[in-house]
């Protein structure tokens, strides 16, 4: 047994987990995090898929049948590992078990079960408790995002560490989860505006959406259970329930030149704004077709799935001003936390996750970038895992080296929607 990790934690067992008569892997080449968030997409997704199947899978049945026990993961690429976190390491043979049932391709040699104080359903309850706190103007501090830690903590981005830090966590109805104090940043919604500029039907990830004024960019491209109806999903942030939203029209804006290109000229009809999720910071486009595709800096490639991110994993977005900002698609944005509750500057509190490029690139969002799609590299294809919300940090007026983003399979799960089966 080591000493904890994260405070409070009541200590850490490092288990490695190995199926029965498995042998021994060879010891695999290494790599460091920078050497992984410059790789190509290709070789990037190769290393990470097998963890990513492991992720997928523990989450999955952890929250789903153990919750009592499950806390949480964070994927470790450099050291080829998945780190499961729970409150009993006896429980490890279940977890484990249940896991390689839901998906038989994982090899759980590679997963490291590390034991902390709380489990998931402590964490986010305390979490609950802070932000009820919050909304009732109870505290002596503002609080700009709330991450779950799973190592046993809550990371609390607030305007005044100092002050925070003297308060009593126990006064905050937290119960004993410890409360780790950080200079927060305000939080902006992410939302600014050559086939991205003004596309046609069907429409994909990525292209340019505008309503004369305000400028976003597309996100998941899905259908409607219900009826198999065509939506598109966008930021909630960017416009309002029933607003007609339509492509950029007139001259393309040039490469470094995106907001002087804005012209206020509306080309094709997208679709109507249809139901917005403030939680989610999401809404429909309903009117035109879509296909489920992304648009990249060299091209289209078909997304043919929908997961979850976890921490350690590594995604791209494919903004629309990052693109006309010499940016390209934006890859190698590493997340750093998968469970983030934030506070945006227009009042609403959304869920979502949390990544950055930092220390390889201080880009990793622009205004404008909102509502594209972010995603993972699965060999050929990519697999959609939510849309651009935010921007955090210093970095420009209009880039940010935090984003914020909104899972996918919430989105959907909240709209009644499935990714488009059509690329």
């Amino acid at each position: 047994m080591r000493s904890a990790i994260g405070l409070g934690s009541a200590g850490l067992v490092l288990l490695a987990v190995v199926a029965p008569g498995a042998q021994a892997e060879p010891t695999p080449v290494r790599y460091t995090e920078a050497q992984i968030a410059t790789m190509n997409p290709a070789r990037q997704a190769k290393l990470l898929e097998p963890l990513r199947n492991i992720a997928n899978a523990v989450d999955s049945v952890g929250k789903a049948g153990q919750s009592d026990v499950y806390a949480g993961l964070r994927i470790d690429a450099p050291q080829n590992v998945v780190h499961v976190f729970v409150t009993d390491s006896a429980r490890t043979p279940r977890l484990v078990a249940a896991a390689r049932k839901a998906d038989s391709r994982i090899d759980a040699r590679k997963i490291v079960v590390e034991e902390v104080r709380y489990n998931l359903n402590a964490l986010h309850d305390a979490r609950s408790k802070l932000l009820a706190k919050a909304e009732a103007n109870s505290l002596p501090y503002k609080i700009h995002s709330v991450a779950v830690n799973a190592e046993g903590s809550l990371d609390v981005a607030v305007d005044a560490p100092a002050k925070a830090s003297a308060s009593t966590p126990q006064s905050l109805s937290a119960g004993d989860v410890p409360l780790h104090f950080t200079q927060g940043q305000k939080i902006a919604p992410a939302s600014w505006a050559d086939v991205k500029w003004h596309d046609s039907s069907p429409f994909i990830a990525g292209d340019v959406i505008t309503d004369g004024n305000g400028y976003c960019s597309a996100g998941l491209p899905a259908v409607r259970k219900s009826d198999n109806t065509r939506v598109m999903v966008t930021a909630g942030h960017c416009f309002s329930d029933g607003q007609k939203i339509y492509t950029g029209a007139g001259t393309t804006p040039s490469f470094g030149n995106y907001y002087g290109g804005l012209n206020g000229q509306t080309g094709n009809y997208v679709g109507t704004v249809s139901g917005v999720a403030p939680g989610w910071d999401a809404e429909q486009l309903i009117g035109a077709d879509n296909n489920a595709d992304a648009s990249e800096s060299a091209g289209y490639v078909p997304v043919t799935s929908v997961a979850y991110s976890h921490k350690g994993d590594y995604v791209c977005q494919d903004g629309a001003a990052s693109f006309f900002m010499q940016q390209g698609t934006v890859c190698g944005i590493q997340v750093i936390n998968d469970d983030i509750t934030y506070n945006m500057d227009n009042g609403w509190a959304v869920r979502g996750v949390e990544g950055t490029r930092l220390p390889t690139s201080p880009w990793a969002v622009a205004h404008g970038d909102s509502g594209s799609m972010v995603y993972s590299t699965t060999g050929s294809s990519r697999q959609a895992r939510g849309v651009v919300s935010a921007l955090n940090g210093p970095y420009q007026t209009y880039a940010g080296n935090y984003l914020l983003w909104t899972e996918a399979t919430d989105i959907f799960n909240h709209f009644g929607l499935k990714l488009n089966p059509t690329t």
